[in-house]
């Protein structure tokens, strides 16, 4: 893992934009430059706050991303995310790289909780979450309006 760079954002914007992904994700991107933000020196002093970090292979280019949102502070709790480009799907890398940032929020940052919110047809990610040890809290009824639809999603939570 390492930061996110002005070259990842065309590469991420391209995958992020594919169907197969699309589908699962709750992104409303127009173009890579809805993406910029996360270049920029990540500051979780901030309201709302974010970090992403790259998900990148041995020829340094970005193959996915992974982070945390929704952090609270006073709660010790934040949010985990992550996507990967399809063609590196089935490798192990989403559950290496989320038990990796999982560990690091509870051992570095002193978070007691990660939690992440699935949408209910993205097995996959499901499945990454559950073998980096997160157990299901519940199901979110209509929690989010993904491509004009509402839809269900699964809370999940690492303590």
């Amino acid at each position: 893992m390492r930061p996110i760079l002005a070259k990842d954002l065309p590469i991420w914007f391209n995958y992020l934009t594919l169907p197969e992904v699309k589908e699962h994700t709750s992104w409303q991107l127009k173009s890579a430059e809805d993406l910029q933000q996360f270049i920029q020196a990540q500051d979780w002093s901030q309201a709302l706050a974010q970090i992403k970090f790259a998900i990148a292979n041995q020829q340094d280019e970005l193959v996915g991303t992974i982070g945390f949102h929704t952090y609270v502070k006073a709660n010790f709790s934040a949010e985990i995310a992550y996507d990967l480009s399809p063609s590196y799907w089935g490798k192990g890398i989403a559950s290496s790289a989320c038990q990796a940032l999982t560990n690091w929020a509870h051992q570095e940052i002193g978070l007691v909780r990660v939690q992440a919110c699935v949408l209910d047809s993205n097995f996959r990610s499901l499945n990454v979450l559950q073998r980096c040890q997160f157990e299901r809290e519940g199901l979110l009824r209509r929690y989010k309006h993904i491509h004009g639809k509402a839809r269900d999603y699964w809370i999940l939570s690492h303590i």
